[in-house]
């Protein structure tokens, strides 16, 4: 799982898509008893590497009644976003995830 992580977090597959570069972001460990299947990291979590380091986050949070620690434990909470990298805006709000995640390493970390 480690090795998997790792060659994720430095995938470049959509850089020409993307209008920053690329920013894999994505929590998980195969102890981590929730799962967050999220879209994709927005411009605060591209720009802290933190995924819902914004007030999404902590409405999250605070719904899940769940501390911040606790979130950020991969061992606790994994988030795994079906795009790992920020797409940029669109129109109204953030564009869709770009479906080459999904497809190159959902299954492989299922």
């Amino acid at each position: 799982m480690k090795q998997l992580i790792e060659t994720i977090s430095s995938c470049t597959l959509c850089s020409a898509s993307l209008p920053l570069e690329p920013r894999p972001l994505l929590q998980v460990h195969p102890e981590a008893r929730i799962l967050i299947a999220g879209q994709a990291p927005g411009l605060k979590a591209h720009q802290s590497a933190t995924l819902f380091n914004d007030p999404s986050g902590q409405r999250l949070r605070e719904w899940m009644r769940i501390d911040k620690t606790s979130f950020y434990d991969p061992r606790k909470v994994a988030i795994l976003p079906m795009g790992f990298c920020y797409p940029g805006k669109a129109q109204s709000g953030d564009k869709p995830p770009l479906k080459v995640c999904a497809q190159q390493w959902r299954n492989r970390l299922m």
